[in-house]
């Protein structure tokens, strides 16, 4: 059952799309080229803060999330394990321990009713992953991350 027709998508857009593969294959800047500094400058304008960075997978974006906060050795990051090894990766690449919180059955996403109890001196931060299109409750999320944000 096609769900999305993404070809049609494309045919719609086709002349723009291939203009620009061709403007890159002209200059040859494949990585960091002037469509990059564009984007980064039209995303940070779109969610209205100064600066953007773009990556080159979701993975170096967690990362570089986790170092921005100084997450390092000795330190606890809360996520699930029901998730792409990507969540679980990057706090062990910066040297930090995952501490598990169980998913909800119905969403898989994480449980925010059980993060509390996760909580130590030593969590630095909470890595909620949303799966199948479905968000965790990033509101109660959040407002536990506030509560402890001086932990």
């Amino acid at each position: 059952m096609e769900f999305i027709d993404l070809n049609r998508h494309y045919l719609f857009y086709k002349d723009n799309i291939n203009a620009c593969i061709k403007r890159v294959l002209d200059h040859g800047n494949y990585i960091m080229g002037p469509e990059i500094k564009e984007l980064e400058t039209k995303l940070a304008e779109f969610v209205g803060v100064k600066h953007c960075i773009s990556v080159a997978s979701g993975t170096d974006s967690l990362e570089i999330a986790l170092r921005a906060l100084g997450v390092g050795f000795g330190d606890e990051v809360i996520t699930v394990p029901f998730s792409w090894i990507s969540s679980v990766e990057v706090i062990v690449q910066v040297g930090a321990k995952p501490v598990f919180v169980d998913i909800e059955p119905d969403s898989f996403n994480i449980n925010a009713d059980l993060i509390e109890k996760a909580i130590t001196t030593k969590t630095k931060a909470i890595i909620a992953v949303s799966l199948f299109g479905q968000m965790p409750k990033m509101e109660i999320i959040n407002k536990i991350a506030s509560k402890y944000s001086d932990c």
